[in-house]
């Protein structure tokens, strides 16, 4: 293998891994969307994809630029029949409040980074419920959009840790 070949599948590796958040998310997103059978999380199921947006912007925002958060947004919209745009326009927001204060999150600890995630997350509730509300033109519960912040605050750690995994399959961008 000449060194010309050797640098086509390092290049065509970083870009497979490079889809990697994207994947992830997705999975999250995905996830998310499927029926469970269960009577408590019927309306309580927590915010998976928001996690995934929050902790890529965090630690690899090159990977999800504004155009493939806006599409993953939408996706969701879709898939849930929500208002559409509504969760697109989030999740940029939520990478806009994330890349305005990068620094801060990458020089901190988990509990840092998870205390930035809890106000997040119950922003992300709060204006989920009151767009949901105008668009439906009348009030929703806040009890559910407060539960499913509240489970994705409690599941954070876990979805964190497995991003985690995953990001440590991502080339360096030293090497």
């Amino acid at each position: 293998m000449t060194g010309l070949d050797r640098r086509t599948d390092g290049r065509a590796e970083r870009g497979l891994r490079g889809l990697l958040p994207v994947i992830t998310t997705l999975l999250l997103l995905l996830l998310m969307q499927l029926q469970y059978r269960l009577a408590f999380l019927d309306n309580l199921f927590p915010f998976l994809s928001l996690i995934a947006v929050y902790y890529w912007c965090i630690f690899k925002p090159g990977l999800m630029p504004v155009s493939l958060v806006f599409l993953l947004g939408l996706l969701q919209d879709i898939l849930s029949g929500g208002p559409l745009g509504m969760t697109a326009l989030l999740f940029i927001l939520v990478r806009i409040f994330v890349i305005r204060q990068g620094r801060r999150f990458l020089e901190r600890e988990f509990l840092f980074n998870w205390l930035g995630f809890i106000m997040v997350s119950l922003a992300f509730g709060l204006a989920t419920w009151v767009i949901a509300s105008l668009y439906l033109k009348e009030m929703q519960n806040i009890w559910n959009v407060l539960g499913q912040s509240i489970m994705t605050i409690a599941l954070f750690p876990l979805v964190v840790w497995a991003l985690g995994l995953v990001r440590d399959l991502l080339v360096d961008d030293n090497r």
